[in-house]
């Protein structure tokens, strides 16, 4: 293919072995129009750039005038590779640093990182599809991945693939008493950012407890933890929770935030109370680790979060090409590979766009 040039300007980024490793994960044989690991990979970056759409990679293929794939044959390749990208992405993300290490006192426990992402498709002025994804952090695969309509809203009880040796992780939108119930019956554990007045917390008298009094004593990146109770049916179901105090500045952005989106949903300006819950991060969880490790824990999703963000600001997070579970996997591993790619060429140009950051 005449693109196949350019892959030259990204062979030393790739792992060893890479085209060894697509013969071995059955990517692609030495059959047909695409005939070296080298051609596949382009093809697949092609298809990624092409928004996700298999009709526009056979196009932009028959355009190069020296092969032609039906929008059949991209397809075909294009599945075929999602085991093979999933083993590029992870092998560029440890070579650059951009993996987070697992730590040795999990043990035998997973980390699974419950997300989403919204998606528009092109001349859209809204959000047309919503990405959810189940994401091992320390083991850089995707547990579960689908796409629906907009409406269908971000919860835990969508997933029935956790376990009791998982623990699953996710934002402030996940922190629901159904969600925390549901992952208690499949005997999971739980990291869950808490959102301000998401339920009442009460002690073990059943009497409310006030968040702020609790952390108040708190100084920047001092954390504290202590155990209250949610209820179900009247029941007192127990819930630990663990509050860090941000650094000055990652609060007054939190704090500002708040504001500016109260304003642009036109909604009531955030209380007084709220405002000062910006100043910590919160965290419910069925875990009984110290703090330190809950903490270290949370802030290693920011390593794939970071990833993600930089794919959508590049490529707009190009289109979710199909509702079919197995097209959306090679497309979901396709956007990592191509997300820690453009990290390891930007760190390798000496400018990281990763800073660190103190509001998780």
């Amino acid at each position: 293919m005449e693109y196949i040039g350019n892959l030259e300007k990204i062979e030393k980024y790739l792992p060893a072995g890479w085209e060894g490793k697509a013969k071995e994960l059955k990517a692609y044989q030495r059959v047909g129009e695409i005939k070296t690991a080298g051609e596949l990979l382009m093809l697949n970056l092609l298809h990624m750039t092409a928004g996700g759409s298999f009709q526009g990679t056979s196009s932009m293929v028959r355009l190069t005038g020296e092969k032609s794939l039906t929008k059949n044959a991209v397809y075909e390749r294009i599945l075929k590779s999602s085991e093979w990208l999933k083993w590029l992405g992870q092998g560029i993300c440890e070579s650059s640093g951009f993996m987070a290490e697992k730590p040795e006192w999990l043990g035998e426990k997973e980390v699974q990182l419950v997300d989403g992402s919204d998606v528009s498709l092109k001349g859209s002025k809204k959000s047309d599809w919503r990405l959810h994804y189940v994401f091992d952090l320390f083991g850089y695969s995707s547990t579960k991945c689908d796409v629906t309509t907009i409406k269908e809203g971000e919860k835990l009880t969508r997933y029935d693939c956790f376990t009791k040796s998982d623990i699953v992780m996710g934002d402030r939108i996940y922190c629901t008493i159904q969600g925390i119930e549901h992952l208690k019956r499949s005997e999971s554990d739980f990291i869950l950012r808490f959102k301000a007045k998401a339920f009442t917390l009460y002690d073990e008298n059943g009497k409310t407890i006030d968040l702020l009094p609790k952390i108040r004593h708190l100084g920047e990146l001092e954390s504290t933890s202590f155990d209250c109770f949610y209820k179900v049916n009247g029941k007192l179901c127990s819930v630990r929770m663990c509050a860090m105090k941000k650094e000055a500045k990652a609060a007054e952005q939190a704090k500002r935030k708040t504001k500016e989106k109260a304003r642009r949903q036109q909604k009531k300006a955030a209380t007084a109370e709220t405002l000062e819950l910006n100043e910590y991060i919160i965290l419910a969880t069925s875990l009984d680790y110290d703090e330190a490790k809950i903490f270290e824990l949370y802030r290693a999703r920011w390593q794939i979060e970071l990833v993600f963000r930089r794919l959508k600001s590049i490529f707009g997070f190009a289109e979710v090409p199909s509702k079919n579970e197995n097209s959306v996997k090679a497309w979901f591993y396709g956007v990592l590979f191509l997300a820690a790619l453009c990290e390891a060429i930007q760190k390798d140009s000496h400018f990281s766009p990763v800073h660190q950051t103190t509001e998780l």
